[in-house]
């Protein structure tokens, strides 16, 4: 598994007017294949009437896909393809809906408006980094609650959920590779429990 990858922010749309041609360009991040195809059968639908629904999907190295849908081999879903590979960006989905405005634009002239409404959707989308974490449930008595708490989060720990019953739990994700077991030990006198759960990535 990796430590960390790129992807985009949140989902965007953007529009592109290119000699009356009118390029819609939408993105998404997402978990996999199944998520990206279900976005691109969404956009799909939403505009049904369009001339062409070009797509591209980067999930990881091994999982890409593109598609002109009915423009010319080459001059729409590999352009935007391009786009998600040199931004190095991973689970991203780009479909760009093209309304035919009756001037054609040439095979140059489509990829460079396919790359331009790319760029602009995936700049509006933003771009993180996303590191691979593991979800904790560190259990204590109130009387360190606050001193374990304060370790945690200058770990680099994300605190998720606190319940407080006979003792404290925090429910935190810490980066992985990232050790904290002496650092609690330490300002608990070994008053803690830990209990490793389930990897993510956020």
């Amino acid at each position: 598994m990796k430590e960390s990858f790129y992807t985009i922010h949140k989902a965007a749309v953007v529009e592109v007017d290119i000699k009356r041609s009118k390029f819609i360009a939408a993105a998404s991040p997402v978990d996999d294949e199944d998520a990206a195809n279900s976005f691109i059968e969404r956009m799909k639908e939403e505009h049904k009437r369009a001339t062409h629904n070009v797509f591209a999907y980067l999930i990881n190295e091994q999982v890409m896909r593109c598609s002109d849908d009915g423009e010319p081999a080459g001059t729409a879903g590999k352009p935007v393809l391009e786009v998600l590979k040199k931004q190095n960006l991973e689970r991203t989905v780009v479909v760009v809906t093209r309304y035919f405005g009756g001037i054609k634009l040439g095979a140059g002239g489509l990829v460079r408006a396919y790359s331009d409404a790319a760029k602009k959707v995936v700049d509006s989308a933003g771009i993180v980094k996303k590191r691979r974490h593991q979800a904790i449930f560190v259990r204590v008595d109130y009387q360190f609650f606050g001193s374990v708490k304060r370790e945690l989060e200058m770990a680099g720990g994300l605190i998720q959920d606190i319940v407080y019953d006979e003792r404290v739990t925090i429910s935190c994700l810490l980066p992985v590779g990232v050790d904290v077991s002496q650092r609690l030990s330490g300002v608990t006198s070994g008053q803690v429990e830990k209990e490793r759960g389930e990897f993510c990535y956020v």
